[in-house]
Formats: C-alpha cells, structure tokens, sequence
C-alpha cells in the first residue's frame, strides 16, 4: 500500500510511505472480521473530565498538515511515559486501544475518550512490523 503524498509547508519537505501488504493483511483481515472499530459519531460516549493528552504522555507528533495527515511519531520526549514505553520517532500509531486512528486528528480526538489517568493502549508499525505498547500516563504530583 502506498500512502499520501504530505509536504510540510514551513520547511517545503516531503513525506512519502509504503507499507507491504504482508505486513497488513493480519490487520485488513482482522478489521474486516469485526475486531477493531471505528468510533462513529453518532456513538454517544462519555468524555472524561480530564483526558489524556499527547504532551502528557510525551509524544510529538509530525506537523499536522493535511486533513489526513497520518499519525506519526516525530519525536518523544526523553524521561517520559511514552519514551519509557518503548514508543520511538516514526512510529505510525495505527491503533488506540482497538480503534483504528487514521490521521493525527482522529489520534486526539480518540484520546478525548480515554482518562488521563489510564494507561493507554497503542498499537504502532514500526519498520515491517506491529508492535502493542501501553503508556502509563505520569501521576499527578
């Protein structure tokens, strides 16, 4: 699968990314069977009072430039819950528990949903590979 075209209108660079359809196919046919969901809007859930947030949890997300942009991991902060978690830059979060998160748009607003203080669940490609990780979030001091 080969994905969008994303230029970065500040600095005028370019990303480009190709997944292998080996590397999809576990999850296409695992979506396809009914496991992961996509939150529709309609679905009236409550939002807790104070949820997670990207910056609590450490991570930097590349500029959201485009309506799609796709959620990846520029940088994570040194020392925090989701450098401790194993989360490294250019991670694609693909996953926040089981919903699928398609853009850094869909990533915030499916964190909305979460506590911030319960551990998150992410799922990443990294390289060829899917790797789970849970982010504990930091306790408030």
């Amino acid at each position: 699968m080969l994905g969008k075209e994303l230029r970065n209108a500040l600095n005028n660079t370019w990303l480009n990314y190709a997944l292998p359809i080996e590397q999809l196919r576990r999850s296409i046919d695992d979506i396809r069977a009914g496991k992961f969901s996509v939150r529709q809007e309609e679905q009236p859930l409550k939002k807790p009072a104070k949820s997670v947030r990207l910056a609590a949890l450490g991570i930097v997300l590349v500029p959201d430039v485009l309506e799609r942009t796709p959620p990846y991991v520029d940088s994570v902060v040194a020392d925090s819950p989701a450098a401790k978690a194993g989360l490294q830059p250019d991670d694609l979060i693909v996953l926040v528990g089981d919903t699928l998160v398609q853009s850094c748009k869909a990533l915030n607003a499916e964190l909305e949903y979460i506590d911030a203080a319960d551990p998150v669940r992410l799922s990443v490609i990294r390289g060829q590979q899917l790797i789970e990780l849970t982010v504990q979030p930091a306790e408030d001091k």
